[in-house]
């Protein structure tokens, strides 16, 4: 929790002001009973009538003054909660984009968001109410403690000591459960997944009529939450049951025995008034100080979930001074010495002593079945994965020595998996370059052959997309996605099978448009089509990780291996993929590299 007050160093000056008012409320609910008792003993007692609009007068300055300092709480302890909430969840954020590709894989995004939302506003419950109201509530106790003893010492210590065991018994119910709370933040969070994951892949649920298996595994998730829920609320209120009796028990003992002492003349009446409405305070302070205690069990676990996430260690980040490619524009000669790597959660290699080099300039084609690696290869020029042995070099320098945004702002990737965002087409083909002219993302659009049907849009490049795109067809997203490359001008572009979801006649012109901005950039394709690959300088053919072949078309074309039967069979059927082919492939003697 030491931590978590670091988020409220730089609103000190609020906070102070807090505790100022908090310490100022305090001091007016206990003057309150003393001008009761004035009244009582005073006016009512001693019959000076000439003394009544005087004290009622005091009251009233009394209620105006809690008012005011009830205004300016109430504002300030809000003002407070959002600041340190914005604070919290930028942290946060940053922390989630520096994080790497590795992290995700092992991630589900409804769990993190249910970090971001339900537990940031846990926090902000906990440090602009629950931190600064304890305080007060706190404050309440100790100054009316004080003027119990200052009233009478034996009636005092028949109002404390039922506050003090009050007190242990709360902590030890807050200890109790603390673990509960823990287990209920994750039945949240695997609530949030379940929903995201429904919600994402609502058109799949729908094509297969599942929509009653995924209202099941939902309620069942939430019905887990409520048990939770109500097994938490049990638990206290039990606990409760007991330790908010006491100081009831202590206003029995406060009447009798001030009973006593009034008849015996020990003390006026106006004391014993003045000891039950402190009484009355008090309670009030113990219970409320109680019910933010139970709370305090939620805020403190929330608080462990986002340290959790903080303390996340970033394995992939610019290294301390790094220059290359920050400064420097890259010539984009690529390089992989003796490449190997591993996936956390899997045992065999991806890629096995890859050696690799691409000139500046060239193109290459990388072919291969599902599951080959293709994609690990290009995931590594970026560092969006690290390599688990050897080297990936740009320019003859280790992309690790690289700052990493320099480098990554010279990449242009168009990933299979096109992802657009819910915005306009125009801010999509603009994203890496948001200072883009209107004439700068209408060439790249028509490079991408998308200007067409862009135009023939309602609002033409002002038309706002649902989210991933939805909205546009397959074909659309990944010309609006190469389009979205090409205006970063890159110096290495890779387009990892990015004709997959267009038609033949869209292919043929996207080919002609790729072959144009090739020149003079280094460029990696991943083909599932060898009418792709054979535009490229070199293709290499991966197997289970390892390059099993390497050379011009032609030369693999002659030399028999893999890639002349994929070719074979594509010629008979134009509608296979490398995928399809390689997958099913007999094994084929390789040519050596």
């Amino acid at each position: 929790m030491r931590r978590l007050f670091g988020f409220l160093k730089p609103h000190s000056k609020l906070l102070i002001a807090l505790m100022v008012v908090n310490v100022f409320l305090s001091a007016l609910l206990t003057v309150a009973p003393l001008v009761i008792k004035a009244i009582v003993d005073q006016v009512i007692d001693q019959k000076q009538l000439h003394l009544l609009l005087p004290y009622l007068g005091l009251l009233l300055l009394v209620t105006g003054g809690r008012a005011a300092s009830t205004w300016f709480y109430s504002y300030g302890q809000n003002r407070l909660g959002q600041l340190v909430m914005t604070d919290v969840r930028a942290a946060l954020y940053r922390k989630l984009l520096a994080l790497p590709y590795s992290f995700y894989d092992k991630e589900q995004t409804g769990r993190l968001m249910s970090r971001v939302s339900s537990d940031v506003e846990s926090t902000r419950i906990f440090l602009s109410q629950i931190l600064v109201e304890s305080t007060s509530h706190i404050f309440t106790i100790i100054l009316s403690g004080i003027v119990f003893f200052q009233q009478d010492p034996l009636l005092s210590a028949i109002a404390i000591i039922p506050v003090l065991i009050s007190g242990l018994g709360m902590y030890y119910a807050h200890e109790v459960l603390t673990k509960p709370w823990q287990q209920q933040h994750e039945r949240i969070a695997q609530m949030s997944a379940t929903l995201q994951d429904s919600l994402s892949g609502i058109k799949v649920v729908k094509a297969f009529a599942q929509e009653d298996q995924a209202r099941g595994k939902f309620e069942e998730v939430q019905q887990a939450v409520r048990l939770g829920s109500l097994g938490i609320n049990d638990a206290w209120s039990k606990r409760w049951a007991v330790i908010g009796s006491l100081p009831r028990f202590m206003q029995l003992g406060l009447i009798l025995a001030g009973g006593y002492q009034v008849m015996d003349g020990d003390i006026t009446l106006g004391t014993l008034v003045a000891i039950l409405s402190l009484s009355l305070l008090l309670m009030g302070a113990v219970n409320a100080l109680g019910t933010q205690l139970n709370s305090f069990s939620q805020t403190a676990t929330a608080a462990v979930r986002i340290f959790e996430l903080m303390d996340e260690p970033v394995a992939i980040h610019s290294p301390d001074g790094s220059e290359p490619a920050k400064t420097h524009t890259i010539q984009g000669e690529i390089e992989y010495r003796h490449v190997n790597f591993s996936y956390p959660t899997s045992i065999a290699k991806t890629l096995k002593d890859v050696n690799l080099r691409i000139p500046a300039g060239s193109s290459l084609a990388v072919v291969g079945a599902t599951g080959s690696g293709k994609s690990t290869l290009i995931h590594l020029i970026g560092r969006f994965y690290d390599p688990t042995n050897g080297q990936v070099l740009i320019d003859g320098i280790d992309v690790r020595e690289m700052d990493l945004q320099g480098l990554r702002r010279q990449i242009g990737m168009v990933s299979q998996d096109t992802l657009l965002f819910s915005a306009t087409i125009g801010e999509n083909i603009a994203f890496g370059r948001p200072d883009a002219t209107q004439a700068d993302i209408e060439r790249v659009a028509k490079l991408a052959q998308a200007h067409d049907f862009i135009s023939e849009l309602a609002e033409g490049y002002n038309t706002h997309i649902g989210e991933r795109g939805v909205g546009l067809s397959g074909g659309q997203r990944q010309r609006v996605a190469i389009a979205r490359a090409m205006l970063l001008d890159p110096r290495i572009l890779i387009l990892d099978d990015s004709m997959s979801a267009v038609d033949s006649q869209t292919e043929r012109l996207l080919q002609a448009a790729i072959s144009e901005v090739m020149q003079g950039r280094t460029t990696i394709l991943v083909a599932h089509r060898l009418a792709t690959a054979q535009r490229a300088d070199r293709i290499v053919v991966l197997r289970d990780g390892e390059i099993v072949e390497i050379g011009s078309h032609d030369e693999l074309a002659a030399a028999g291996g893999y890639y002349a039967h994929v070719l074979e069979m594509q010629q008979m059927n134009a509608h296979e993929s490398v995928t399809d082919i390689l997958g099913t492939a007999p094994v084929i003697e390789s040519v050596k590299v």
